[in-house]
Formats: C-alpha cells, sequence, structure tokens
C-alpha cells in the first residue's frame, strides 16, 4: 500500500483577529511511491485555489523522504494562493489541502484550522497632558519583543521617552520572552502609562508579532511609527517624520505622502560608528510599486505613516518567516500614495549578531558577478545536484540559488494577489504601472519570462531591484534545469 509524505510549510496563523479577505499564501511538498502530483490545490469552503506552481524542486524534502524509506524525488514541491473570506469573530475556518496523483489516486489534507479571535481591546481616548497643543497629533508607536539586551533595551526606550513630540503611546507587543527578560521590559517601561507591554503565549516571529501589534493602534491615532528593540531614535525622530508627512517640506514634493522614513548611522553592540549611512548609495526606488514589489528599500525601524494605512495594510498575507512586515508595509504605501526619504540620520540602527536581518555593505559588482556566473554554470549545476553527495557537499549553495527565490517569489505573489483584491479600481498612469508591478508576480503562466521582462524593462528602479530580480530568476532557471530529469524519469518507489 502507498503511502503518502506530506510537508505544509508554516504561513497560516492558528488565530487571527476579524478580517477581510486573507489571502495565503500556501506552499509544501508531497510525495507518493510510484506517483507524481498531477494537481494540489486548497479548497475553502466551495472555493478551489489550484497551485501556481507543481512538482518544483524542494531540496528541504530529500532526508525526510530517506528518513522513511523512500527514494529521493526532489520535483515534489508545490505552492499556490488561496484565500480565505472574511470572517468575523468566533468563526473557525477550516481550509482542506486536496492532492490529485499520476495514479488516480485523490486524497485530502486538512489543514490546520484558523479561529477567528476578538478584536484587540480599544485603548483609553489618550489625553494630551501638560503643556501639548490642541491639535497635536498621536503616535503609535508598534516595537516588538523577544529577550532583548537588557541595556539596548533600556536606551531604546530613553530614547523613546525623550522625544520633542510627547504625544505618543507605545504599544510593545512581545514575542513569548522569558520570564527574566519579560521582567526586564516592565521595570524599564514602569512609572510612564505611555507604554502598554503586553506578552504572546507563543512566538509568532517578527512578521506576525509586528501585525499584532498594529491591531492594537488606538483609532485616534494619527501616524504610526515602527520600533525595534534594540536601536536609538534621535530625539527629534518622530517630530521630523510628522512634520514630513504633514507637508512640512518648503518645496512642497512631500505633500500627501502617506509614509516617511529617514536614514541612520549603523553602530555596533558598544556605539562605535560602522556607517554614517544605512544606504550607501542609492540602492533602490522608495517611490515606486514596481521597484518596492521586488526589492525593499524602506526600513521599517526608520519609518513612520499615516494610520489610514492600516485599513489597506491589515490584516497582513498569511506567510512564512521570509515575509517582513517593513516590505509589506512599504508596498501598501506605494499603492496608495507617496513615499517620502530624508536623507539626515534620524537614529541608529545597532548592527549585532543577534540581528532579525542586518545592515549589508553594497555587494555592488560582486554580487552581479555571482549571478552571472551562476547562470553561466546552471546546466553544471544542475548536472552535479543529481547527485545526493553532492547535494550534501552543496546543500548551502543550493539553498541560497534555488531555496530562497522560490519561497521569496510565493510572498511577492501573496503581497501582489493582497494588493490587487484590496485596492481600489483607478484610472490613469499611475494606475498601470501598478498594474504592471503587480502582474510580474500575480498567479500566471511562464513566471520566468515574466521576471525576465521585468529585469529588461527600461525604467528608473535601482541597482537593487536589478540584483533581486536577476537573482530570482536565476534561481527559478536553476531549479528548472535540477528538476528536468526527475520529472522526465517514471517516478519511483523504495529504496531498494
Amino acid at each position: 500500500m502507498s503511502v503518502t509524505l506530506l510537508h505544509l510549510d508554516p504561513g497560516l496563523p492558528p488565530r487571527v483577529p476579524p478580517h477581510r479577505d486573507l489571502v495565503w499564501g500556501f506552499s509544501g511538498w508531497a510525495r507518493r511511491q510510484g506517483a507524481r502530483l498531477r494537481a494540489a490545490m486548497v479548497v475553502v469552503g466551495p472555493t478551489r485555489f489550484p497551485a501556481v506552481e507543481l512538482n518544483t524542486i524542494r531540496f528541504d524534502a530529500e532526508a525526510a523522504q530517506r528518513h522513511h524509506g523512500v527514494e529521493a524525488d526532489l520535483a515534489c514541491g508545490f505552492w499556490g494562493l488561496a484565500t480565505l473570506p472574511a470572517a468575523a469573530a468566533g468563526e473557525t475556518q477550516r481550509p482542506v489541502l486536496a492532492l490529485e496523483w499520476t495514479d488516480g489516486t485523490r486524497e485530502e489534507w486538512p489543514a490546520e484550522p484558523v479561529a477567528v479571535e476578538d478584536a484587540a481591546p480599544s485603548l483609553p481616548v489618550l489625553s494630551l497632558g501638560k503643556g501639548l497643543e490642541e491639535g497635536t497629533p498621536l503616535v503609535a508607536i508598534a516595537m516588538a519583543t523577544y529577550n532583548p539586551d537588557p541595556a539596548l533595551f533600556r536606551a531604546q526606550v530613553d530614547s523613546i521617552r525623550s522625544q520633542t513630540h510627547e504625544h505618543w503611546v507605545c504599544l510593545i507587543e512581545d514575542d513569548g520572552s522569558d520570564d527574566a527578560h519579560w521582567r526586564e521590559i516592565l521595570e524599564a517601561t514602569s512609572g510612564d502609562g505611555r507604554f502598554l507591554p503586553v506578552r504572546n503565549s507563543v512566538n509568532l516571529g517578527f512578521y506576525r508579532n509586528f501585525e499584532r501589534a498594529l491591531g492594537r493602534v488606538p483609532p485616534e491615532a494619527e501616524f504610526v511609527a515602527l520600533a525595534d528593540q534594540d536601536d536609538r531614535w534621535a530625539h527629534d525622530r518622530v517630530a521630523v517624520l510628522v512634520a514630513a508627512l504633514k507637508g512640512g517640506s518648503r518645496d512642497g514634493r512631500r505633500d500627501g505622502a502617506v509614509l516617511a522614513f529617514g536614514n541612520m548611522r549603523v553602530v555596533d553592540g558598544a556605539g562605535q560608528v560602522v556607517s554614517e549611512t544605512f544606504w550607501p548609495g542609492l540602492d533602490s526606488r522608495h517611490d515606486s510599486l514596481d521597484a518596492l514589489l521586488m526589492a525593499n528599500a524602506v526600513t521599517g525601524c526608520a519609518c513612520l505613516f499615516r494610520a489610514s494605512l492600516l485599513r489597506l495594510a491589515l490584516p497582513f498575507p498569511a506567510l512564512g518567516r521570509l515575509a517582513f512586515h517593513d516590505h509589506w508595509i512599504a508596498c501598501c504605501a506605494a499603492a496608495e500614495g507617496t513615499i517620502a526619504y530624508l536623507p539626515q540620520s534620524l537614529g541608529d540602527y545597532v548592527q549585532h549578531g543577534a540581528n532579525s536581518l542586518g545592515y549589508r555593505r553594497r555587494p555592488g559588482l560582486r554580487l552581479a558577478a555571482k549571478l552571472v556566473a551562476a547562470l553561466a554554470l546552471a546546466p553544471a549545476l544542475a548536472l552535479v545536484a543529481q547527485s545526493a553527495a553532492a547535494r550534501r557537499r552543496l546543500a548551502g549553495p543550493l539553498h541560497l540559488l534555488v531555496g530562497l527565490p522560490d519561497a521569496e517569489l510565493v510572498c511577492r505573489a501573496a503581497f501582489a494577489e493582497t494588493l490587487r483584491r484590496r485596492g481600489e479600481a483607478k484610472d490613469g498612469p499611475e494606475s498601470d504601472a501598478q498594474r504592471v508591478a503587480m502582474a510580474t508576480f500575480l498567479p500566471g503562466p511562464h513566471p520566468g519570462r515574466r521576471l525576465l521582462a521585468a529585469l529588461l524593462r527600461r525604467a528608473p528602479r535601482g541597482r537593487a531591484f536589478r540584483g533581486v530580480a536577476a537573482r530570482l530568476f536565476t534561481g527559478l532557471a536553476i531549479g528548472r534545469l535540477v528538476g528536468l530529469p526527475a520529472r522526465l524519469r517514471p517516478p519511483s518507489g523504495t529504496v531498494r
């Protein structure tokens, strides 16, 4: 009797607040002895969402297949987009993964149910406080924490307390820190009612953790800022960014912006300056959805945006831990309006070994040379990857060349589909450009051709755009070549 091995990547949260349509970028791999996947789809109620890509390469499946006595078949992956319809508190949504095999077998595998929680309780209306003028906007600061370094965290808290714009509330969402670190958080923020820390019962990862923090933003807040647990803000950071969004620029070019972000110095844990600027050059465009969907150029911990943007941004697309909250918010801002960049430093980005994603010097020609070499050597890499011993030795490079780009395509597709569903129909050249940008990643045939077309399209989008587009195209090409022999030969059974 044949047995199916199935792995569904994490991404769908077990609990969500009441929501509008929620796009889920589902992915995973499935293996059945003597058969290959003919179709995979997620079923939500009466609606079926077929996989966009089928029989893709999954190097991470090999060990599990061999452990269960099944000869490794790497061309066993799938991914697609499903939409969970709007739901109210108290409901439970139960998506099902349906598989069809070349031997005629059909299977249904229930995914984890999704419980819809009550909405986050509303905060009391916050008074202006002494010395603040009527009309001073409330800024909600969303901070994600997880076992923060006590000294760095206290320095960040002190830098927020010292802001010249004093009408703010800091919504600290702790992602299940241990008891000792949680006590440090409570002690560092005690005595100031503007800090409102809560702790998750389970670790969600920074993407979901920031989403939960943003779900607590009070309705009277006019602006929202994102904060990391270990940076240091300049004393006028909030005031400068608020002024940028309120049309404080003399030339008027920032009027109507929905998000503003500033530069930062990069320092090490001891406070020594690593770089005077987080952006050592014009690596990407921050004012174009086309550029931002491909390569994020907006640093979340340096940005402030209009609270009205949350109507588009929440809930976040359901994705695994490869997704980044600031990338998603930047894409929403580019779809909604304009983004302002302030070149002056508005704080210190602390670079240390525990950063989720750190500062990197611009790779420049070295990255371009590596991508060109990888693409030129793709046939040789595909041939070498047919050997199990070679795959073990080259596990890291193969993951970077093939595994990561595949996961990034899922993320960008979910972003594009969510923007398409939530966006209002608009006319004009700007809307046409946004539709072209989303079409690069929306479900459809020939993803490689669309990536190549985006790479060759004439437009000022920056080096980061070109680099990411080339990397994704290279990964797709190598993955196709690696999987070609596996797809051509009949599926095998147990290990002899």
